[in-house]
């Protein structure tokens, strides 16, 4: 996104800091995905306030549940025949987002668009994110272990 008042492009960002996250942290490949997401019916999300004196948002993570369980598998190292908890799963959604939303945060504060990030949550089932009036939201599509997820940012500079 540019915005009137910063040059900050938030997709060139995003498209670094995923691949990054999912790389370090877990040790697997996340791309850019080229087509589009259907939406999730049934879903984990984990989400992630960003706040400061010009920029106001949030930052999600949509996985569906077989991928969200692979993800927990790989970053808490279940070996074969150990499954993870509901409850794993859930931290692990908003781990992801605070990741993903503490890398958004390190690149505003070195555009000088000084912020802070909230403690993440998870949020599990069929909803849709709507934005109110004046927050710009964007939705970044990745491929991992076969299947596809989102990143949605929404967020107003001012």
């Amino acid at each position: 996104m540019t915005n009137t008042t910063t040059n900050f492009h938030t997709a060139q960002h995003i498209g670094e800091i995923v691949p990054n996250v999912f790389d370090t942290m877990l040790g697997l490949r996340a791309a850019i995905a080229t087509a589009s997401l259907e939406t999730l019916p049934e879903r984990v999300s984990g989400a992630i306030g960003i706040a400061g004196e010009t920029v106001t948002g949030t930052a999600y993570i949509h996985l569906s549940e077989p991928l969200a369980r692979e993800i927990t598998h790989a970053l808490l190292q279940c070996t074969a025949g150990q499954d993870a908890g509901d409850s794993d799963v859930n931290d692990v959604g908003g781990e992801l987002s605070n990741m993903i939303g503490c890398g958004l945060k390190s690149r505003l504060n070195d555009a000088d668009i000084v912020c802070a990030v909230s403690s993440p949550a998870a949020i599990r089932g069929a909803f849709a994110v709507e934005s109110p009036p004046g927050v710009h939201a964007e939705k970044f599509h990745f491929a991992c272990l076969g299947a596809r997820f989102a990143v949605e940012v929404h967020q107003q500079l001012n």
